[in-house]
């Protein structure tokens, strides 16, 4: 009797019970079954909602690596697009330090900078999940460079007003204008073949293809020093300007000013034409500054709405 267990059920009116009788080893092995049987079935469940809970973290994670890699290609777009911004006002820049005789920042000055912040983070095991590469630490680098550029740009810029403010009597005699407002450059200054002559020789100049009896206007103001035939170049306009500057204006078709008279920038001196030793019609233009011919397209703005803004005020 001592290895057995009894189970006595009494009803709640106490009038009927019923008894079992269960040996101590079945009882044992009737518990260890229901124990080992709610394991398995825990342990079970607990794995599913462990899997489950892990799966759905994998798809956050994949959704938000997806987001990511778009932004970050987004961003990479926009810093190229930056980066060539800058690039257009580093060398707006540089031709503005020509026109008030500045000298340009150097190319080491640009690459450095001024302050800004200094990333060095190495993104190699951040971003190997991604599909794409991406440089997030070179990202940061190109951002910290802008940064840099833009301080040094603005200083710069400070530096040009106030040479500016105080060259301004200086700027009306620059050649900044363009001498016709219609018509392409055919030849550019330096060597080439002469059209005529078939010689390899200097162009001391700019030459403008128009039609006939467009207008030429002066690029700055100055005083008109000659006014007629000049040999090869045919009807010509000479008009000195202070600080050293003189244009030339050459193949005229006629000129409208005389030698002595003022002039203003954007005052119609004459007409392109074809006179003197010339294929087709066309503007021959020189600028000389302290006697040396210089490229006039580094003076001059080419900017069509700016240009005709100039003439017809």
């Amino acid at each position: 009797m001592k290895d057995e267990s009894r189970l006595i059920f009494i009803s709640r009116d106490q009038k009927k019970y019923k008894e079992i009788i269960v040996s101590r080893v079945k009882l044992f092995t009737y518990i260890s079954i229901f124990l080992i049987a709610f394991l398995v079935t825990g342990k079970f469940g607990l794995d599913l909602l462990i899997n489950f809970s892990h799966n759905s973290k994998i798809e956050r994670l994949e959704r938000t690596n997806m987001v990511l890699e778009t932004r970050i290609q987004e961003m990479s777009s926009k810093i190229k697009n930056i980066g060539e911004k800058i690039d257009i006002v580093a060398n707006m820049d540089d031709e503005l330090r020509t026109l008030l005789g500045m000298e340009k920042i150097s190319d080491d000055i640009r690459n450095v900078g001024i302050g800004g912040s200094n990333y060095e983070i190495d993104f190699t095991d951040e971003v190997s999940g991604f599909d794409q590469n991406f440089e997030l630490g070179q990202q940061l680098m190109e951002l910290s460079r802008f940064e840099r550029e833009v301080k040094l740009e603005h200083s710069s810029y400070e530096d040009l007003y106030s040479t500016f403010y105080h060259k301004q009597d200086s700027i009306a005699f620059l050649p900044a204008l363009r001498p016709i407002l219609k018509g392409v450059v055919s030849s550019k200054f330096g060597m080439r073949t002469h059209p005529v002559l078939k010689v390899r020789r200097h162009h001391d100049g700019l030459d403008f293809s128009a039609p006939k009896g467009t207008p030429v206007y002066a690029t700055a103001d100055g005083v008109v020093r000659h006014a007629g035939r000049n040999g090869g170049y045919g009807n010509m306009v000479i008009i000195n300007h202070k600080y050293g500057f003189e244009t030339r204006y050459g193949h005229l078709n006629k000129f409208v000013v005389r030698p002595g008279q003022t002039v203003k920038r954007g005052d119609k001196i004459g007409e392109v034409g074809n006179t003197g030793l010339t294929t087709a019609s066309h503007l021959h233009y020189e600028v000389k500054h302290n006697g040396k011919v210089v490229d006039p397209s580094i003076y001059y703005f080419d900017d069509k709405i700016l240009n005709e803004q100039v003439v017809h005020n």
